[in-house]
């Protein structure tokens, strides 16, 4: 386990930073994970104005899910999250960074 490894366990398991949340897969069965939630706003040019659009990034281990799909759900705190577009890694490969929609 390398030093990256430990710090990113440590991240997800403080009680501050990650929730518990359920991730349900569109094939196979559904499992408990951690997960980190951010909130950026995002901007966005069209024409001469400027669009403000909220979202939420999922910030999960790749151990945990080590495939998620474009459909994918995870719900926290009995609401459902639908994982939009394809999901990104980090630069050492261990967490998913997944752009989510309340469904």
């Amino acid at each position: 386990m390398s030093v990256f490894n430990t710090a990113i366990q440590a991240l997800f398991n403080d009680r501050n930073l990650a929730v518990d949340a359920t991730f349900i897969p569109q094939v196979g069965v559904s499992k408990p994970v951690r997960v980190i939630t951010r909130a950026p706003d995002v901007y966005q040019n069209v024409g001469q104005s400027v669009i403000e659009t909220p979202s939420l990034v999922l910030e999960v281990q790749v151990s945990d899910c080590p495939t998620i799909c474009q459909g994918d759900q995870f719900i926290i705190d009995a609401i459902a999250y639908t994982a939009q577009g394809e999901p990104r890694r980090d630069s050492e490969r261990l967490l998913w960074q997944v752009d989510c929609y309340a469904s």
